[in-house]
C-alpha cells in the first residue's frame, strides 16, 4: 500500500467517524468496500455522491454570493447558451510622495587623548544617516461575474462578488516602482454549464444519472456521463486554484500589514466535506426510511441555509446507500461548518484594506469548493479501486502479461480440436522416426517481468499447418549458384500479446546439435512461391548451441493504415501501399534446416544410412569439405575398384561403395599431411636461408672463389632458393661443396610423371554417371505454371491475413509483426570431448564467416546446385501482435473488457487463415455457443 493510498484511507476513516457522530446511533455507515453489495450498486453510489458534490458546489457558490434568484436566471441561460463564471482583477500602482528622515547609527565612535599614558580626555562621535523613502499608492480590485456566452451585453452579465482595496507600498528608489503602474488585467474563466444542466428543471435538486445502456458505458467510472462530470470538476478545481493563488499574493502585498496577520488560518480543512463513498448494511429500517423519503417532496429534506439539496432515490432498492435525509443532514453540516469558519475568519482579519476579511472569506469558500472537487475525484477512483482489489482478491494475485500468456496456452488446448491445436515450436532434426535426432531447432520465449508459470525459456506455441513439398524451391548461395530443396513445409502463426506497450516475453531461435551430429540452419524470407531468400546461415555440429535473439516490430493495423493515407494524394497513397506490401511480405520469417549426412551420402554415391555409424569418416568428410574445400568428385565412389588398374565393379554393394570412399578420404588426408610436412620443411629452409648460421659458429671466410654449384643469390622458387621453380632442387644444395651427394632430393628434382591413362571402361562409366546430371534441368526451369498449379503461395498469406484483420478485428488491435534476428548472437561450443563448453559472441564479421562456411558446404554437397537437397524442412513463421492500451488488470477494470475473448478471437482469425478452414470447423463443439456469442463476426458467411 503506497503513501498516497494510506493518506486517502486515513482521511476517509476520519470522515467516517464524523459521519457516525452526525447520524442516528442506529445507523452504521461504512465505506463501500466494507459492505457486501452488487455491481449495479457501484453505479448508484457514483450517482449519489456526484449529486452530493453538485449540491456542495452550489452551496459554496452561495457563500460566495450566489442567490436563488441568480441561480434561476443562470439555469434559464443554460438552456440555450454556455454559462461561465469569470474572475477579473485589476491592479494599479502610482507614486504618492517622498519623505526624508534622519536616523542615528546605533554605533558610536570614541577617541581618547592620553598624556604620559594617562587618559586625559575622550571624544565621542556618532553618525546620523539621512534616509529618503518613496511611497506608492496601490489599488487592487476584482469581481466575480456569471456570463451568458461571452457576456457582450450588460444583460448577459451577473455580478456575484466584487471588491476594491487600497494599500501603501514603500521603496528606497523612485526609479523602480514595486508594482507596474497598470498591470495587465487578470481573467480566469470556467464553464459551469454541466452543473446547471445537472440541476435540471427542479432548480434545487440535481438529477445526475449514468446511462448504462450506452455502448460507450464501460464501468461506473468509465462512461461518458462520469467523464463529463470529471471534466467539470477538474476544470473548476484548476480555476479555483488559480484564483486562490492570486488572492493569497494580493493579501500579502503589504509587508507591514502581512506581518501582523496569521494567514495559516485561511484554510478550509476544518469544513466538513459530504462527498464520501458510503453505504450501510441492508436492513428494514433503512428501506422504510427510503420509502418515506420517496413519498415526501424533496424540499422537506433540504437542510436550512443551503441553496440546494439532494432529492430522493428512484427506487427502494437503493437502501444500501445513505437515506436522503441523512445525505442532506451531511450537507447541512457542511453549510454549518463553512459558515462557522467564515465567521472565525471575519474576526481575525480587518474589515478594510487589501488583507481584509471579505477576501479571506472568499478564499475559504473557494478552497472548500476545490477540496470538494478533489474529494469527488478520489471517490470515483475509490470505486474503481474497489473493482481492482476485488478482482485481485478473487484470483489471489495481480495478473501480469506472463500470467495471461500462460492462461491462453491452457485455454487454446481446450478450445481447438486436436488436429488444429497449437503446438510448441520445437522440432527434432531427424531422417525418420527410426533414426535418432541430429539435434533440435526451436523458438523459445523468456517471460519478461513478474508472473508466468516458469522463469526459464520455453518453446513458443504456434498454430501450424504441415504440407509435403509439391515442388522444389530454390535458394541462392552465390550470384551464379542456386540450390534446390524439397522436404516438409511448415506454416506457423504466432500470436503475441502486448499490454500497455510492454511485451510479455523475449524470443530466441535456438539450434542445438548432438555429439557427432551436424546440420545446417539457414534464416531468411520467402521471396516467392518458388524461392527462399537466405540472410544468415550456420553449421551446427558436435554439441554446438547457437542462440539468436529475435526482435519483434509491429506495423500499423489495416484500419490505422487506411485512416493515415485517406488524406494523402494518389501518388503518396501509391507509395505507402507499395511500401506496406513489402512490409507484409517481410512478416514471413523462414528457417530452413538441412540434414548433412543424407546429402553427403547422396553426393558421394553411397547407399542410404552408410554414414550413420561412420563417425570418424563423417568428421573427416566435414573437415575436407569445410576446411579444405575438397571437391566431392575426388572423394565420391566412381564405380571402380581401388588401385590404378580401373577395374569396374559390377553391382557394387553398400560396403564396396563405403570402402572406396574411405580409401579416397584416407589418401586425401595423407596427401594433405604430406603437404603440411613439406610446407613446414619449406619454412625451415626459408628461415635457414635468411640466417644460415643461426645457432652455429660462423665458418672461416673463404680465401678463394666460390665453388661451382653454390648459389649465393637468385630468385625464390616454390621449393626454396635457386633458379627454377617446380623442377629444381628447391635450394636444398645451398652451402654444399661441389660434388656433394644430392640423391636424397633427386626424386624431387625430376619432372613429374604423366598421369596414367584411364581405362576406357572407367571413362565410359564416369560419362554415364555425369549424363543424368547434365540432362537434369535447373530448378528454375522446373517451376512452370503446370507444376505450380494448386500449390499454396506463402507470399500471399500476409495479404490474406491482413484482409482478415480488417474484416474481423473490429477493435483494430491486431498488428502484423516483423521478426528480425538480433545483431548479436551467442554460440556455445565444445572443442573436444574432455574440454569444457565455451561461449562466444557472434557479431557481423563472425556471422558472415559462419554464413560463408555454411554456403561452401552447401556448394560441395549439391555439386554447385546440380543435386537438390532432399532431406530439408522449411519453417515459415508469420507473426501478429494483439495490442492492448492498458495493463491486464486495467483492461479488465477500466475498459470492462475480457482480454481472453479478444485474444481468442485473434487466435481464431490466425488459425482460420493458416488452415484455410472456417472458425466453426476449428473449435470443439462444447465452445461453439460461447465463442459465437462473444465473436459473432467469425461465424458470418459471405
Amino acid at each position: 500500500m503506497g503513501v498516497y493510498e494510506l493518506e486517502s484511507r486515513s482521511k476517509l476513516s476520519k470522515a467516517l467517524e464524523r459521519v457516525r457522530v452526525l447520524l442516528d446511533a442506529t445507523k452504521s455507515p461504512k465505506l463501500a468496500s466494507d459492505v457486501h453489495h452488487r455491481y449495479q450498486d457501484k453505479y448508484t453510489l457514483v450517482e449519489t455522491f456526484t449529486n452530493t458534490a453538485a449540491v456542495s458546489q452550489l452551496n459554496a457558490l452561495a457563500e460566495i454570493g450566489l442567490t436563488r434568484e441568480q441561480l434561476a436566471q443562470l439555469q434559464q441561460w443554460a438552456k440555450t447558451s454556455v454559462v461561465s463564471l469569470k474572475f477579473e482583477a485589476e491592479e494599479t500602482c502610482k507614486f504618492d510622495r517622498e519623505e526624508t528622515r534622519e536616523e542615528e547609527d546605533p554605533r558610536k565612535h570614541v577617541e581618547e587623548v592620553s598624556v604620559g599614558g594617562v587618559v586625559q580626555a575622550a571624544f565621542t562621535s556618532k553618525v546620523v544617516n539621512k534616509i529618503t523613502e518613496y511611497y506608492w499608492k496601490f489599488e487592487g480590485k476584482y469581481q466575480l461575474l456569471a456570463l451568458r456566452g461571452v457576456g457582450a451585453e450588460p444583460a448577459d452579465r451577473v455580478c456575484l462578488r466584487e471588491f476594491s482595496g487600497r494599500g501603501e507600498l514603500k521603496t528606497g528608489n523612485k526609479s523602480n516602482p514595486p508594482r507596474p503602474e497598470v498591470a495587465p488585467k487578470i481573467s480566469e474563466l470556467v464553464d459551469m454549464s454541466w452543473l446547471l444542466h445537472a440541476i435540471g428543471a427542479s432548480g434545487t435538486s440535481p438529477g445526475f444519472k449514468v446511462d448504462r445502456s450506452s455502448d460507450k458505458c464501460r464501468t461506473p467510472r468509465r462512461n461518458p456521463d462520469v467523464e463529463k462530470a470529471l471534466e467539470h470538476f477538474m476544470r473548476v478545481g484548476r480555476w479555483v486554484s488559480s484564483i486562490v493563488s492570486y488572492l493569497g499574493n494580493l493579501m500579502t502585498i503589504e509587508p507591514g500589514v502581512a506581518a501582523k496577520l496569521d494567514f495559516t488560518t485561511i484554510s478550509a480543512d476544518s469544513v466538513f466535506c459530504p462527498v464520501l463513498p458510503l453505504m450501510i448494511e441492508d436492513n428494514k429500517d433503512s428501506a422504510e426510511e427510503t420509502r418515506g423519503a420517496l413519498e415526501q417532496p424533496s424540499s422537506s429534506s433540504q437542510a436550512p441555509s443551503t441553496l440546494a439539496c439532494v432529492a430522493g432515490p428512484t427506487s427502494p432498492e437503493d437502501s444500501l446507500l445513505l437515506p436522503v435525509g441523512d445525505t442532506n443532514c451531511l450537507l447541512g453540516e457542511e453549510a454549518r461548518t463553512l459558515k462557522e469558519k467564515c465567521n472565525e475568519i471575519s474576526q481575525v482579519f480587518p474589515d478594510a484594506g487589501l488583507a481584509c476579511s471579505k477576501t479571506a472569506v472568499f478564499m475559504i469558500a473557494l478552497q472548500h469548493c476545490g477540496r470538494m472537487c478533489t474529494a469527488w475525484s478520489e471517490a470515483v477512483d475509490y470505486v474503481e479501486d474497489m473493482l481492482r482489489k476485488q478482482l485481485a482478491a478473487a484470483i489471489g494475485k495481480e495478473v501480469w502479461p506472463a500470467d495471461f500468456a500462460s492462461y491462453m496456452s491452457f485455454h487454446n488446448r481446450k478450445l481447438f480440436k486436436q488436429e488444429y491445436a497449437p503446438a510448441p515450436f520445437c522440432f527434432a532434426v531427424r531422417r525418420s522416426k527410426n533414426h535418432s535426432p541430429e539435434g533440435t531447432v526451436s523458438i523459445e520465449e523468456l517471460a519478461v517481468g513478474a508472473g508466468g508459470d516458469s522463469n526459464i525459456e520455453q518453446p513458443i506455441v504456434t498454430i501450424v499447418a504441415k504440407s509435403n513439398a509439391e515442388h522444389l524451391m530454390t535458394l541462392p548461395i552465390s550470384a551464379s549458384t542456386n540450390v534446390a530443396f524439397g522436404g516438409d513445409r511448415y506454416l506457423h502463426a504466432y500470436l503475441s500479446h502486448q499490454f500497455e506497450h510492454q511485451a510479455g516475453a523475449k524470443l530466441s531461435l535456438i539450434s542445438k546439435a548432438r555429439q557427432f551430429s551436424s546440420m545446417l540452419v539457414i534464416i531468411g524470407r520467402v521471396a516467392s512461391i518458388s524461392s527462399f531468400d537466405p540472410k544468415y546461415a550456420a553449421i551446427i555440429q558436435n554439441k554446438d548451441e547457437l542462440t539468436i535473439p529475435l526482435e519483434l516490430s509491429t506495423i500499423p493495423t489495416p484500419k490505422e493504415f487506411k485512416d493515415a493515407i485517406e488524406s494523402l494524394s494518389p501518388e503518396q497513397q501509391a507509395f505507402a501501399k507499395a511500401f506496406r506490401s513489402m512490409q507484409l511480405e517481410s512478416t514471413l520469417f523462414g528457417v530452413l534446416v538441412v540434414q548433412i549426412k543424407p546429402q553427403m551420402e547422396k553426393v558421394l554415391n553411397l547407399a542410404e544410412d552408410s554414414l550413420t555409424k561412420e563417425i570418424k569418416l563423417t568428421q573427416d568428410l566435414m573437415q575436407l569439405f569445410v576446411k579444405y574445400q575438397i571437391p566431392t568428385d575426388l572423394l565420391s565412389f566412381d564405380g571402380t575398384a581401388e588401385g590404378a588398374d580401373g577395374i569396374e565393379i559390377v553391382d557394387p554393394s553398400a560396403g564396396d561403395r563405403l570402402q572406396a570412399v574411405k580409401s579416397h578420404v584416407k589418401a586425401m588426408l595423407e596427401m594433405i599431411e604430406q603437404e603440411k610436412n613439406e610446407e613446414v620443411e619449406q619454412r625451415k629452409q626459408e628461415h635457414l636461408y635468411e640466417d644460415p648460421f643461426a645457432g652455429k659458429a660462423a665458418p672461416p671466410p673463404s680465401k678463394g672463389p666460390s665453388p661451382p654449384g653454390i648459389f649465393k643469390g637468385g630468385a625464390k622458387g616454390k621449393g626454396g632458393v635457386g633458379g627454377g621453380g617446380g623442377g629444381g632442387c628447391g635450394g636444398m644444395c645451398f652451402g654444399m661443396a661441389a660434388g656433394a651427394p644430392v640423391m636424397k632430393n633427386a626424386a624431387r628434382c625430376r619432372p613429374a610423371a604423366a598421369p596414367p591413362q584411364q581405362p576406357r571402361q572407367q571413362v565410359q562409366q564416369q560419362q554415364q554417371q555425369q549424363q543424368p546430371l547434365q540432362r537434369q534441368p535447373t530448378p528454375s526451369r522446373q517451376h512452370d505454371e503446370t507444376q505450380l498449379a494448386g500449390t499454396r503461395d506463402y507470399t500471399q498469406v500476409p495479404k490474406q491475413m491482413d484482409e482478415q484483420f480488417e474484416k474481423l478485428d473490429r477493435d483494430s488491435a491486431l498488428r502484423p509483426t516483423i521478426i528480425d534476428p538480433s545483431k548479436t548472437w551467442t554460440k556455445t561450443s565444445q572443442k573436444a570431448l574432455l574440454a569444457s563448453p565455451s561461449t562466444s559472441v557472434l557479431r557481423a564479421s563472425e556471422q558472415k564467416a559462419e554464413k560463408d562456411a555454411a554456403f561452401d558446404l552447401l556448394d560441395a554437397l549439391t555439386k554447385s546446385g546440380a543435386l537438390p537437397l532432399t532431406h530439408a524442412s522449411l519453417h515459415i513463421v508469420i507473426a501478429a501482435t494483439h495490442c492492448f492500451d492498458r495493463s491486464v488488470t486495467e483492461t479488465i477494470v477500466q475498459d470492462n473488457q475480457n482480454p481472453i475473448d479478444k485474444v481468442e478471437r485473434s487466435s481464431l482469425i490466425l488459425a482460420s487463415t493458416i488452415h484455410q478452414q472456417p472458425a466453426a470447423a476449428l473449435i470443439n463443439d462444447a465452445h461453439h455457443s460461447r465463442v459465437s456469442a462473444a465473436s459473432p463476426q467469425l461465424f458470418l458467411t459471405d
